[in-house]
């Protein structure tokens, strides 16, 4: 969205044919998305829409959940991203979790980069080993990790670089006006 925003080009696609959930996030409706490209039966260009107020923003939904459409996902994408790249400055693929579904790591291997999402306090450090390994394995171009769902009641290993915000407000005064 904050790409969108600063009025660039941005489509999203959502690739998690199994379990979608982008269109939710962004308000739009999910009745016809990447299943239905993947299983012929549209264009994507047909299929992709606007969230209200982010004009920049475009989204392909994942459409009906299929898992025979996951499992023909690679393919399709390959040329999606393709036509896109010359359309879009930036084009974002959500995809499955990376362990158990075969369509991600497909993903991973298309694309130019993969941020690898984890939940704190429920996702384990041997996943993300895991994870990274077979990216590793892939050459996928791992641009970084992303720790969701952090509360302040967790830890405070979470908010070590806490310190540092309060370090600088410390001994760094804001201009003034």
């Amino acid at each position: 969205m904050v790409h969108s925003q600063q009025r660039r080009k941005t489509l999203l696609i959502d690739s998690d044919l199994r379990r979608p959930g982008v269109y939710h996030h962004v308000g739009l409706a999910n009745d016809k998305g990447m299943s239905n490209v993947v299983n012929g039966e549209s264009d994507w260009r047909e299929l992709v829409q606007t969230p209200v107020g982010l004009p920049y923003l475009h989204v392909l939904p994942a459409g009906p959940p299929s898992r025979r459409a996951a499992d023909g996902l690679g393919d399709t994408l390959r040329r999606i991203l393709h036509e896109a790249e010359q359309e879009y400055d930036i084009v974002i693929c959500d995809a499955p979790p990376l362990l158990g579904f075969a369509e991600s790591l497909q993903v991973a291997a298309l694309v130019d980069g993969v941020v690898v999402v984890a939940l704190a306090g429920q996702t384990e450090k041997t996943a993300v080993a895991s994870v990274l390994a077979n990216l590793k394995r892939l050459k996928a171009n791992v641009i970084g990790i992303a720790l969701n769902e952090v509360r302040s009641d967790m830890s405070e290993r979470y908010y070590y670089y806490g310190y540092y915000g309060k370090y600088y407000s410390r001994y760094y005064k804001p201009l003034s006006s």
